[in-house]
């Protein structure tokens, strides 16, 4: 779960610090959580912490369209 946390971090610090964010890192941030979600699907496991991960993504995705 750290390995998630951080992956969304480092996506928030690219935009705080250089003002602009790959695409394509949002991209394979967003598949690799949906991922863990559907594997914590099939193992029977809470997907709740994965899914506020992946909102605060997308989040961060509209809030930086509305900025630009």
């Amino acid at each position: 779960m750290e390995k998630y946390y951080r992956m969304v971090i480092n996506l928030y610090k690219e935009v705080l610090l250089i003002n602009r964010v790959n695409p394509d890192r949002v991209l394979d941030a967003q598949r690799e959580i949906s991922n863990a979600i559907t594997t914590a699907i099939i193992t029977n496991e809470p997907t709740g912490e994965l899914e506020l991960l992946k909102s605060d993504i997308e989040l961060g995705d509209v809030y930086k369209r509305q900025v630009l």
